[in-house]
């Protein structure tokens, strides 16, 4: 199912945890909306000062494409700052999603535009499925953690896997895998293309993806439910 256009502000939370502020939105968690998690990626991978944000006049906002060939045309834009998502589901009827796409922008681009107080050092993907492992993992009852098939201390978060070109980035892979060591690793898979580097177009420059686990996707394969 898909969310459209989600407009709002991230207000952090303790311990790093977030709340995407947005119409109908809820609270970071396993079942919040998926274009969500693009907004969490585009603060945390940044490493955006929410009041120097919005002190700078800064807005941020999603929009979560309807098909793969609109995603690969699109690029986020600094100003407004918004970012871009695509989701695949592990259901033909789109009900329960696999894997995020986020298209988000730089810290050395948020920082020309914003001031150097808004953002940066630019961090890795892997630190957003960190965060989600995180979360997913407080997010479960009693009674689930007595029976999950994969806790925490059996998921790896790999390192990124850097891609050189849209293409490449946009190159199909499973959100996890079953390793040689009986335990589920999420890789993730990278294009950062720093605003510096002018030999190319700007519109190519400042500019970060990232693929990530589904937090639903994540919760259910700790739970056994879903195949990895």
């Amino acid at each position: 199912m898909r969310h459209g256009i989600g407009r709002g502000l991230l207000a952090l939370g303790t311990a790093g945890s977030f709340l995407a502020v947005l119409s109908g939105a809820s609270s970071a968690s396993a079942a919040a909306p998926v274009g969500d998690l693009c907004l969490r990626a585009q603060q945390q991978t940044a490493k955006l000062d929410q009041a120097a944000f919005q002190n700078a006049g800064g807005e941020l906002s999603n929009i979560d494409y309807p098909d793969k060939t609109s995603f690969e045309k699109s690029k986020p834009t600094e100003k407004p700052l918004v970012v871009g998502s695509y989701v695949t589901y592990e259901d033909a009827e789109g009900t329960l999603p696999k894997q995020i796409r986020c298209k988000s922008k730089r810290s050395d681009h948020l920082q020309l535009v914003y001031g150097e107080a808004v953002a940066g050092p630019e961090q890795e993907c892997r630190t957003v499925n960190q965060t989600t492992l995180q979360e997913v993992d407080a997010s479960f009852t009693a009674a689930e953690r007595a029976s999950l098939a994969y806790p925490a201390s059996k998921v790896v978060v790999d390192g990124d896997i850097p891609a050189f070109t849209g293409w490449d980035w946009l190159w199909d892979f499973p959100p996890a895998y079953k390793g040689w060591d009986g335990k589920i690793h999420l890789p993730s898979r990278s294009l950062s293309v720093p605003w510096t580097w002018n030999a190319l177009p700007e519109s190519f420059r400042g500019q970060h993806y990232c693929t990530f686990v589904a937090p639903s996707y994540l919760k259910r394969m700790m739970l056994g439910q879903a195949t990895v």
